[in-house]
């Protein structure tokens, strides 16, 4: 009897604790992340698994940006996934990252915020991209990358040559062969980011066919010009770390091995104005968690 009563009281410890770090897994055994309905999303989910390293969701107010919990990501040598359609592994990349759900239909406006934070021993991988937000697609163009396949997305927000920068793939060519060209705007300097936590928020609007993006605040890139020349079914918001073209690295550094990558990310958002997304812009929203 003692020894059922204990199981109970364990179980009973066990389930505030799984409760509050959100952390759940669906049916395919894919890991799912819950958030507040106040971020305009329901969930982010790793559609290609990960190591327990790759991915922590902290509770911590005196580290979060905003309110009590923040998420760690690291992305070390080898770290590539895979899903039944694609391979990193086969591809060239590395990465460890979450999709978010509901989806978007490409119309009127669409605005995303969220907080980033580098760590202390950040390594620029230039001439590899390291992506760190991205705003892809679903039934989009495709087309090849350096021989290998690509489903380009419309945003990426990019780390190399020492700066952050806001990528966007103008696409032309045919949707089933698109060519695939990045325009590439800095936004925030790399060595100012670490240990420091830098507001990202930006508006893609289909329906005045402009692009407007933010840091910390303050608009740094404005673009009267559509998003997208393909219309997808649907976007959606990527963040982790995302490695392409691994090798390009190791080449230019002669190196076996890549470095390995830690970000922070925290008050994750999107809606239909900057307002609704961004601290800065609107001081009276609520903290994520």
């Amino acid at each position: 009897m003692k020894k059922l009563l204990g199981i109970m009281v364990l179980s009973l410890l066990l389930i505030p604790a799984l409760a509050m770090s959100e952390i759940f897994k669906n049916e395919e055994g894919k890991p799912i992340l819950k958030t507040s309905s106040i971020s305009g999303f329901t969930h982010h989910t790793n559609h290609m698994d990960h190591n327990d390293y790759n991915f922590q969701y902290i509770k911590d107010k005196t580290k979060a940006r905003a309110g009590k919990y923040f998420q760690r990501f690291e992305l070390r040598d080898g770290d590539c996934f895979g899903d039944d359609n694609w391979s990193d592994c086969e591809n060239n990349r590395e990465r460890v990252e979450f999709s978010a759900e509901p989806q978007q239909r490409p119309v009127k406006k669409q605005c995303y915020g969220y907080s980033l934070m580098l760590s202390k021993e950040f390594i620029d991988t230039h001439p590899t991209n390291t992506s760190l937000g991205q705003i892809q697609q679903k039934g989009g163009p495709t087309g090849t990358a350096e021989g290998l396949a690509s489903f380009p997305p419309l945003i990426q927000i990019d780390a190399f040559l020492g700066g952050l920068h806001l990528n966007w793939h103008v696409l032309s060519g045919s949707k089933t062969n698109v060519i695939d060209r990045g325009y590439h705007y800095e936004l925030k300097r790399l060595r100012n980011m670490k240990e420091v936590w830098t507001d990202i928020s930006f508006c893609l609007d289909f329906e005045n066919k402009r692009m407007d993006v933010w840091i910390d605040g303050v608009q740094k890139v404005k673009i009267l010009k559509s998003p997208i020349n393909f219309v997808p079914e649907e976007i959606y918001f990527k963040h982790g770390i995302y490695r392409s073209f691994i090798s390009k690295y190791k080449e230019r550094k002669k190196k076996n091995k890549m470095p390995t990558q830690v970000v922070f990310y925290d008050e994750i958002r999107r809606g239909a104005s900057i307002e609704e997304v961004d601290v800065n812009i609107n001081p009276k929203l609520k903290p994520v968690d």
